[in-house]
This record gives structure tokens, C-alpha cells and sequence, in this order.
């Protein structure tokens, strides 16, 4: 084997290079705005959680987490499992730092790094990175709408809301779900003979997920199936009505999807996805529900909640499929090319100078002659060039030439920054004092 192929990203795991950091950084600031409008406080929770904590959340899956999560146990003998998600980590939060006694709801958001074990498929990877929002400590469908109109928002900005569809649906509460989940259970092995061989084993353990599984055979028999909107009591039909009243209103469009329902088993009310249009749930760009019981699996006490959680990758993938070019500031605005040591130690000191007065700029390295330093900068594509030789330093002088126009003028070295600035125009200028928010 070669030196070459033993180098690469550890299997089915992607590096995020400069040319799609342009679009994480630019959803991350329609997020971090969306969010801020809203009220939402940022959190961020270990890389790690207890493996424990993990299992109390997931009782019923528990085997989830040895089959598609990364555990470790660490030199103190403790055993830790890889995020692969965010949600149980901020309940975590919430009961640890026991934010019962804020006022309530808490409304948090995050974008972070996770990571899980998980068949390979084109374009998805075993790391990626999530944007959720949790808000915890309250029931009310009013709060599921806000929630939905933020995500429905970040897309709108990201101009990406027309590829997508808007499902929701409802478990009806932890009782209804129990019971409905029971009926399936039945109702698949009346049907077992024709449930194809390698799903058998899910009529037991979860026949929920007989509905996220796309296979023709299965498909036929889900229609067939138990609708849970039978199994709804008095106030699960108000709150779902409710909450599309609330949406009606907020104009955000949906679909009541009594056959969609979400992966992780502590949802237990409202459940919502969006989804690429016309290629169903297989790509969903995210979605989130009520998990009112997730709380008090951790800690005892009732703490109602719901989220919404969405991949970065999902979303840069639908607004590179439109052709959106995510704006970007990494655009370099002059190249500083030098030839001798003073010229050198000059516009290392000049350049410090332009960038604390937001002028982009890079050079004034290596020893390399002026055609190569100018064949630099045509690389780079910027619309100046500065240029000091032995000659312009003994002058106190430097060459700013517009490379577009091929045209140059020698100006004052002390006069440089002003003449750059002029060229190009104040409102191009990166500027930043240390106190600003961004």
C-alpha cells in the first residue's frame, strides 16, 4: 500500500474544505439572526456524554447506542458515547444546572459537531453538523408554530423553502403512542408472512419504524395499517387543530401526515419534517416534535418540551442543487509584493496597518521574483496589487496597480492606505472593533 492511500479521513467521515465553509458560515449567521429575533440563548454541551445518561433517554433502544454510536471508555474508567445528537445533551443541561427554577420556557439553540455509525449512502456522512432549537418547560402549541416558523424562516433566507414540504403529525401523548404502538404490533403479525424477511424483527421490537422503511411489499401493507388519528383523545385532536390554526396563520404551509413518524422514541405528542419535494422522507433537510418525557426520564420531574434539529450539509446540498452562492467575505481585496529584505520588513508593517482598517490583504513573503509574486496574485484574484522594489524603498514610495485595468501609479508609502482605501471604496472594507457583536 502506498504512503498516499494511507492518508484519508477516517471511512464514510468528510473534511469541510474553504469552499463549503462559505456556505456554513453564511447559514450559521441566518441562524444565529433568526435565532437572536426570537429570543433563543446559544448552548453548547460536550463532545462526550455519559453512556448512562444516554441509555436512561434511549431505555427503549438501548442497543442503539452500541450499534450506531462511537463509545469510549476513558482512562478513569468511564464510560463516554460520542454526540450524535444534541437533544439529550441539553435536557442533560436542563436538569444538571437545574434551569427549572429560570423562568420558564428555556429557549436554547446550537450548531455543533456530531457523529454516528451508520450504513453509507451517497452524499451523507458519518460526521456532520446540526442546528436545533430546544425549547423546554412548557406545553402549547403556540410555542410547536414558533418553532416551525423559525425553521420555515432559515429556509426562506436561505432561499431553499421552495424544494421543500412540510409534514406534521402526532403521536398524541406517551399513553395514545403506547397503545397505538400495541394495535401495530398485532396488526404486523396478522400481516407477518408478507413483511419481507429483513424487517420481521422490527413487528416487536419497533413496528413504528415499519413506516420509514421505503420498500414496495411494505408500502402496501402500511396503507392498510392502524391510523393513529382513531387513537386520539378530546385533547390530542384540539392541540393538533390548534396547531394548524396557528401555522394557517403564520402562512407557513403543511401537510397532516397520519403516516409520518420520527425515528427517536422520546417523542410523545406533535412530530414534524421537512422534506426535499417529490423525493419523500429519505431527504428530509430535518425536523423535531414534542418530547414532553424526555425530562423526567433524566431526572424525576415533568419538564415539557419541543425542538426542531436540521443538518448544515442537508441544506448547503439544496442550495447548491438551486445554484445559491452563499455571499461570502473571504474575498481578498490587494496583493503586497516585495523584493528585498527593507522592502520586506516595510510592507510586513503596511499590511498589519490595512488590515486593522478592514482592507483584505495578503504577500510580502518568500523571496520570489516579481513575475512569480504577480502570477501570486492573479491566482488569488484580487482587483489590486502593491508593489516596493530596493528603488521605491529608498524613494519611500510603492506601486498600487489595478490588475483588471493593467494600469499603476506610484502614490507616498504613508500615503498607500488612503489611496487604497479610495480605490476601493469604504463600504468594501472588513472593518471590526473588538467590542462589535457578529
Amino acid at each position: 500500500m502506498s504512503q498516499e492511500s494511507k492518508v484519508h479521513a477516517p471511512k464514510g467521515m468528510s473534511d469541510v474544505l474553504p469552499k463549503d465553509h462559505e456556505y456554513f458560515t453564511y447559514i450559521k449567521k441566518v441562524i444565529r439572526h433568526r435565532c437572536r429575533q426570537a429570543g433563543l440563548r446559544r448552548i453548547s454541551t460536550p463532545l462526550f456524554e455519559r453512556t448512562d445518561v444516554l441509555k436512561m433517554a434511549l431505555s427503549e433502544e438501548s442497543d442503539r447506542i452500541d450499534r450506531r454510536m462511537y463509545s469510549l471508555r476513558d482512562p478513569d474508567g468511564e464510560d463516554l458515547t460520542v454526540r450524535s445528537g444534541s437533544t439529550i445533551g441539553v435536557a442533560r443541561a436542563y436538569v444538571e444546572h437545574e434551569f427549572d427554577n429560570m423562568p420558564q420556557p428555556i429557549s436554547l439553540y446550537y450548531v455543533e459537531q456530531h457523529a454516528r455509525y451508520t450504513k453509507l449512502k451517497p452524499g451523507y456522512y458519518r460526521n456532520f453538523t446540526q442546528f436545533g432549537m430546544e425549547v423546554i418547560g412548557r406545553s402549547d402549541p403556540a410555542l410547536d408554530a414558533q418553532i416551525i416558523y423559525l425553521a420555515h424562516k432559515v429556509h426562506q433566507d436561505l432561499k431553499i423553502d421552495d424544494r421543500l414540504s412540510f409534514k406534521i403529525n402526532s403521536y398524541g401523548n406517551q399513553g395514545i403512542k403506547e397503545k397505538y404502538i400495541e394495535e401495530l404490533k398485532e396488526f404486523y403479525k396478522s400481516k407477518e408472512r408478507s413483511i419481507p424477511f429483513d424487517y420481521k424483527e422490527l413487528v416487536d421490537r419497533d413496528p413504528l419504524q415499519l413506516f420509514l422503511i421505503k420498500d414496495e411489499d411494505l408500502e402496501i401493507i402500511n396503507e392498510m395499517a392502524p391510523n393513529i388519528e382513531d387513537f386520539y383523545d378530546k385533547d390530542a385532536k384540539e392541540y393538533l387543530d390548534t396547531l394548524c390554526e396557528f401555522l394557517d396563520e403564520l402562512e407557513v404551509p403543511y401537510e397532516v401526515d397520519h403516516r409520518m413518524f420520527r425515528k427517536l422514541p422520546y417523542y410523545s405528542g406533535i412530530i414534524f419534517e421537512f422534506w426535499e419535494k417529490n423525493r419523500g422522507r429519505s431527504k428530509a433537510v430535518g425536523g423535531g416534535g414534542r418530547y414532553d418525557n424526555l425530562i423526567e426520564r433524566l431526572s424525576g420531574k415533568s419538564a415539557p418540551a419541543v425542538n426542531y434539529v436540521s443538518g448544515l450539509e442537508r441544506m448547503v446540498t439544496q442550495m447548491k442543487i438551486k445554484k445559491i452562492k452563499a455571499p461570502s467575505k473571504d474575498i481578498l481585496h490587494i496583493f503586497v509584493a516585495q523584493l528585498s529584505v527593507q522592502a520586506k520588513k516595510r510592507c510586513l508593517k503596511l499590511m498589519t496597518q490595512m488590515h486593522d482598517k478592514g482592507i483584505k490583504a495578503i504577500g510580502a513573503i518568500g523571496e520570489c521574483s516579481m513575475k512569480e509574486q504577480i502570477a501570486m496574485a492573479e491566482k488569488n484574484k484580487v482587483p489590486f496589487m502593491l508593489l516596493m522594489g530596493l528603488t521605491e524603498f529608498r524613494d519611500g514610495t510603492c506601486i498600487i496597480r489595478e490588475m483588471t485595468r493593467g494600469t499603476q501609479q506610484t502614490v507616498k508609502y504613508e500615503h498607500a492606505i488612503e489611496k487604497i482605501i479610495e480605490l476601493l471604496g469604504e463600504d468594501q472594507l472588513d472593518k471590526y472593533s473588538p467590542g462589535e457583536i457578529v
